[in-house]
């Protein structure tokens, strides 16, 4: 087995290891959020590979086969540790979008009055904890990335994927779009 087969299989295993895992109190336990995400990313972005991959990927540091971060502390949040991860497995986008979904909930609490409102009890809770609505400054610095758009879209999508009971592709659904990524990726 090479070197981009191995690195699929640890990605595809840390997702397994999120079977069965509470996530926060939300009626979904991580796997299924994870690959609700996927499966909602797919069908808006078919052609986007990295962002597909991304959106399964965003909550990785949660997984026991990574870090198994049950709750975010202070300093620093599970999108960031997922970041140090994913970076050299599926590359520096992928892993800026993971990382980027928390400030991007943070983003959004500051620039649009209705969307707090629309947040599940748990991403109210886990929002104090992540530092709450971004400032002035933190919204400027945001936005001036290159991919802050799509960050968004993939906190949005994130929302979305929480749906007890939903059928959606399992992770091996994926391998081609983790194929093309990580073949990128270790190829540079």
């Amino acid at each position: 087995m090479g070197l981009t087969e191995q690195t699929i299989q640890e990605i595809i295993e840390a997702c397994a290891s999120m079977s069965g895992l509470p996530y926060d109190g939300e009626p979904v336990d991580q796997l299924e959020h994870a690959l609700q995400c996927a499966a909602i990313a797919q069908e808006r972005r078919a052609e986007d590979a990295e962002f597909i991959i991304a959106c399964l990927l965003h909550d990785i540091a949660r997984a026991p086969a990574v870090a198994g971060i049950p709750y975010d502390g202070p300093g620093e949040h599970h999108g960031q540790t997922a970041a140090r991860w994913l970076t050299p497995r599926v590359g520096e986008r992928v892993a800026w979008l993971a990382a980027q979904h928390v400030p991007a909930k943070r983003f959004l609490v500051a620039t649009d009055p209705g969307y707090g409102a629309t947040l599940s009890e748990v991403s109210r809770r886990t929002l104090r904890a992540q530092g709450g609505a971004m400032d002035a400054g933190e919204i400027s610095s945001f936005q001036s990335a290159r991919d802050w758009r799509e960050a968004v879209e993939l906190r949005l999508i994130d929302d979305l994927g929480k749906v007890p009971g939903l059928r959606v592709p399992e992770v091996e659904h994926y391998r081609p779009q983790l194929s093309a990524v990580v073949s990128r990726t270790l190829a540079r």
